[in-house]
This record gives structure tokens, sequence and C-alpha cells, in this order.
């Protein structure tokens, strides 16, 4: 067994550096810790780090399952504000909102690259 003490990041392939920092940072609050590499950017939201990689193409066989990149736990006001800001910035929801097998609501959206982003509470 391979012991793990924790997570250091996690990849997001994107084409547009630039756009995707202002996605994350405008919409989840995101900040860059990093962006001294010429082919990716790091950012933070404690204790999440997120390393947006430029990539020509986004390839995300993940896409087409409908399964999210990443998911983001909400409380109930912040669900239904999250709601309203994504439709007025007009993302592209795929699925929801719609209740939870364990009482909720979840929505998954997508991000520029067309990574799949779950939004959800739990009741």
């Amino acid at each position: 067994m391979i012991i793990v003490e924790g997570v250091n990041h996690i990849n997001l392939a994107v084409t547009d550096l630039k756009a995707a920092v202002k996605f994350y940072s405008d919409l989840f609050d995101f900040e860059v810790i990093d962006d001294s590499h010429k082919g990716h950017v790091v950012m933070s939201l404690d204790p999440i780090k997120v390393k947006l990689i430029k990539v020509e193409k986004v390839e995300n066989q993940l896409t087409g399952l409908k399964h999210p990149t990443i998911s983001f736990i909400l409380d109930v006001d912040d669900f239904t504000e999250a709601i309203s800001e994504i439709e007025e910035k007009g993302l592209q929801i795929v699925r929801g909102p719609e209740a939870t097998e364990g009482g909720g609501e979840t929505l998954i959206f997508k991000d520029p690259d067309s990574n799949l982003i779950e939004i959800f509470y739990i009741s």
C-alpha cells in the first residue's frame, strides 16, 4: 500500500491561461500562487490547488461521460446564488439543478474549455 499524506494539486487542461485564470478567480475566488512558468499557472482556494496547464486542444474523456472534473460543496444559500451567477455569466449547464440521493442538490456546468464542474450541497 502506498501511504498518501495529501493531494498536492489537481491538473486542468485549458487553451487560454489568461482566460482560465480570470474564470476561476472571478467565479470561485481562486488566487494565483505561481505564474512563473510559461505553460501553466497554479491557483489556490485553500487547501485546494489547481494547476491550469496550457494545451492546444482540451480532450477530456470525462466530458463525454458527463462526470465532473472538480466538485465544490456549497451551503444552501450559496448554492442558489451560485446558480444565479452561472446563469448570468451564460455558462453552459450540463445537468441540474437536481436532487441528489443523499439529500441536497447538484448542478454540473462547463468552464470555458468544457471541463465539467459540479457544485452541490448536502441537506
